[in-house]
């Protein structure tokens, strides 16, 4: 089992183009802890807005009765992807696993794989 400061690194290590990696309270909207980042890419400000996406995304398969889980989310930027994978389990209700990739050095498939052993293995 990691910490989440051991996660995020793992995140910002193993995953080949990451720029920016988070672990997020979408009750909240406040992030739990943060890593990578800059200037042009406050991961602060990116929780709470994302926080916006998971909720709409909730609150839509509520309305349709859609009974199933999320797994991720992906938004596709012309020069980024960034992955949004809820956390299953283990009192992670409510959290997500937020990581920015550089869309010209990731590999989304690999990616995803990586994102899902990290949540597998996070302590919380």
């Amino acid at each position: 089992m990691a910490s989440v400061e051991t996660s995020l690194k793992e995140a910002m290590t193993s995953i080949e183009g990451s720029v920016g990696a988070a672990l997020v309270d979408y009750t909240s909207g406040m992030a739990l802890g943060t890593l990578g980042g800059g200037k042009d890419l406050d991961l602060t400000v990116a929780a709470a807005g994302n926080t916006d996406v998971v909720r709409a995304k909730l609150r839509t398969m509520e309305m349709l009765g859609i009974e199933d889980g999320i797994e991720d989310m992906l938004i596709t930027l012309g020069s980024q992807y960034h992955l949004i994978r809820l956390i299953k389990g283990r009192g992670g209700n409510g959290l997500f696993l937020y990581i920015v990739l550089d869309k010209g050095r990731a590999n989304l498939a690999m990616a995803r794989h990586q994102l899902r052993r990290i949540e597998a293995d996070l302590e919380l």
